[in-house]
């Protein structure tokens, strides 16, 4: 039993070390980054709420970078390996299937957490930069915490060049490198914020933060994991580029599922298991809970927490019968 989890951590180890030193998840993560550091820079209308439409877009570009990713990953550390032999390689030793399958998806899922946990840390930060109206004795009107927003904004290009030099000095994997220094520079500057006022002027220590983001987050990183396991099912049979295009038509066809299905399951034994199979991404979109000074019950975030768990076990268990089956040259 202790060999089989050790062989466990050890594979899923490697995938998320091998994932992290692809160019493609580097550029993903700090994309993922600019762009929500550059959405108070475009946001023009408030429509009433200050921060809705800023965290609203940085929802969505989470959501969006962190499929590419998963379906990237998932299309390049399975069926990668099984055309280019190494997974053969792996299963001649006393290592079954289900545990090669299940170690490739932890190691995935740990690389797409880590993400999340960059794009919550960048949200957060996002929301706090966007221009909010004040009326206290330090803010009158609407001000926008520049300072912080410039810091956000250029981390990403900061920890390329640590990364540089550690890899000039060190010789350390760049991109892995900067994967990481990416983290660690969003939580430097997630604590140095705390210490501004939003016009630049020191003031007590305190974050200043929404802490209602972290719910909507939370959520969003459990339907990143759900649809890993998807990419990875599917990349059982297929090639990266099949693997990516089902991803973004599964993920498509669940954000609309309450709208084409949900109508018509009394009615129909079809779309009723349609609604049921596909899996349903509204159930983790909840940023419209946030309107109007609203929350997300942690209660709530617990049952689609469930849900995660149920589907994504059902999932990976079509993908280690589909793996069990699949020709491993």
């Amino acid at each position: 039993m202790m060999l089989r989890v050790k062989q466990f951590l050890a594979m899923a180890g490697l995938t998320a070390l091998e994932a992290i030193r692809q160019p493609i998840c580097l550029l993903l993560t700090a994309g993922c980054v600019v762009s929500i550091a550059a959405v108070p820079l475009t946001i023009m209308h408030l429509f009433g709420e200050d921060g809705k439409q800023v965290r609203d877009s940085a929802f969505a570009i989470h959501f969006v970078f962190g499929l590419f990713m998963a379906g990237h990953a998932a299309g390049t550390l399975l069926s990668g390996e099984i055309k280019k032999g190494t997974a053969s390689a792996v299963l001649s030793k006393p290592v079954s299937r289900e545990l090669f399958f299940l170690s490739k998806f932890a190691g995935i899922a740990a690389v797409i957490l880590v993400f999340s946990v960059g794009a919550t840390i960048a949200t957060l930060l996002s929301e706090r930069v966007a221009e909010k109206f004040y009326y206290t004795q330090a803010l009158n009107g609407y001000v926008m915490d520049s300072q912080t927003g410039m810091m956000l904004f250029f981390s990403p290009f900061l920890a390329c060049i640590c990364a540089g030099i550690i890899n000039y000095r060190f010789k350390r994997p760049f991109t892995s490198s900067a994967f990481w220094m990416i983290i660690i520079f969003l939580l430097i500057v997630l604590f140095v914020s705390g210490f501004f006022e939003r016009n630049g002027q020191w003031r007590p220590y305190s974050l200043r933060l929404d802490s209602r983001i972290f719910a909507v987050s939370i959520l969003v990183s459990l339907a990143l994991v759900v649809l890993s396991a998807v990419a990875i099912t599917i990349s059982t049979r297929f090639d990266i580029m099949p693997t990516m295009i089902l991803c973004s038509v599964i993920f498509m066809f669940g954000l609309m599922t309450d709208y084409i299905l949900g109508r018509h399951v009394a009615e129909s034994y079809v779309c009723g298991f349609f609604y049921t199979v596909l899996p349903n991404w509204q159930n983790f979109w909840v940023a419209d809970a946030l309107s109007g000074g609203g929350h997300v019950p942690w209660i709530y975030v617990l049952h689609a927490g469930l849900y995660a768990v149920v589907y994504t076990v059902g999932v990976l268990c079509l993908g280690m019968l589909s793996f069990r089956h699949t020709e491993v040259k």
